[in-house]
């Protein structure tokens, strides 16, 4: 049961009655971009990892948030998948956060490369990094601003120059590029 108190049962009962003005809160949030006060809250429980029961730092906590909150968080996680996929804007080579990818399938897909260069007799380093919490670190602000600029055309100076076969090369400068936002 979320933070609303109403149970996961009742919803499934009530489910006819209920969808039409579900939809109106959905349109209506997704319109103004503002969600319900009480689909913003949550009941956080510790749940137990693995150890002894007694150390805190072996528990992980779990939010218990409002079910009609997560079915609106789940339709608009699809819009926005949906446009991602359709723009091109996430690369084959990102696995974390990516449907059907993982921690495993970037490490095999990793592991391949390196073996195959190691094939070619050449030479790679590898680093990989735990990045704890990472997304409660990102810049929400920017991450909207980057989702925004995903429609748009590159903007910046282009950097005209002539590859080994003497073919033009042009490199466009942008702010992604640039690594500024």
């Amino acid at each position: 049961m979320g933070s609303d108190g109403i149970h996961l049962r009742v919803l499934r009962k009530l489910a006819e009655v209920i969808a039409g003005l579900l939809s109106i809160i959905f349109e209506r949030s997704w319109r103004t971009g503002k969600v319900p006060e009480d689909w913003r809250k949550a009941n956080v429980i510790p749940v137990f990892k693995k150890g002894k029961k007694k150390d805190p730092g072996n528990y992980r906590p779990v939010s218990l948030t409002s079910i009609p909150g997560k079915v609106m968080e789940r339709l608009i996680l699809g819009a926005i998948l949906e446009h991602m996929e359709e723009k091109k804007a996430i690369r084959s080579s990102q696995h974390g956060f990516t449907k059907g990818k993982s921690c495993q399938t970037n490490l095999i897909a990793s592991y391949d490369g390196m073996t195959g260069w190691m094939d070619e007799k050449r030479a790679g380093d590898v680093v990989y990094l735990d990045f704890s919490k990472a997304f409660d670190t990102v810049s929400h602000s920017i991450l909207i601003a980057k989702l925004r600029n995903v429609d748009k055309p590159k903007e910046g100076k282009g950097e005209d120059r002539k590859d080994g076969d003497g073919k033009k090369v042009v490199k466009q400068l942008t702010r992604d590029t640039c690594g500024k936002m």
